[in-house]
């Protein structure tokens, strides 16, 4: 069955892939542990204050998290409601941004993590959709390969414990 947001087209949709040489467990923990989220969440120049990020970690919990950027203050509020966890396999979830209030401020994506072995390391499938247009998924493309880069970085710091 296709869930209800899932792009038609895949125009709509971003796919993003990486690969990390660290163990699945470790990427997957990296997306679900909120005091790593922290640490790689957000583009560069953005931080993710752990006292703004909140999370009810079962299926069908609600999350909601705010980006800081670093030189003006400004900031970024989204959320929204986690759909699958199968650790160490997948994460789904729907992403909306919202008013510092809570109130959306933008249409809801559906995003997937899926999490593979590859070698001796981790294939990372990212997809996000639909967006409303062209340059909504290329801003958010943008975005987040800035946030893999620091992922990347986190997973290197960490990959002993």
């Amino acid at each position: 069955m296709m869930d209800p947001i899932s792009p038609q087209n895949p125009e709509e949709q971003l796919l993003i892939e990486r690969t990390f040489p660290v163990p699945q467990q470790a990427v997957y923990d990296a997306w679900a542990d909120l005091s790593a989220a922290t640490e790689w969440w957000g583009p560069e120049g953005f931080i993710v204050p752990a006292d703004r990020v909140s999370s009810e970690d079962r299926v069908g919990g609600t999350y909601r998290a705010c980006m800081v950027n670093t030189v003006t203050g400004d900031e970024l509020w989204w959320g929204g409601v986690l759909r699958n966890i199968e650790p160490p396999n997948r994460l789904a979830m729907t992403q909306q941004w919202l008013g510092a209030d809570g109130t959306p401020a933008s249409s809801e994506t559906l995003i997937t993590v899926d999490l593979f072995p590859h070698h001796d390391g981790t294939r990372m499938v990212f997809r996000q959709g639909p967006f409303t247009d062209r340059r909504d998924a290329d801003g958010h493309r943008t975005g987040w390969n800035s946030s893999f880069d620091r992922l990347s970085r986190y997973l290197a710091r960490h990959r002993g414990e």
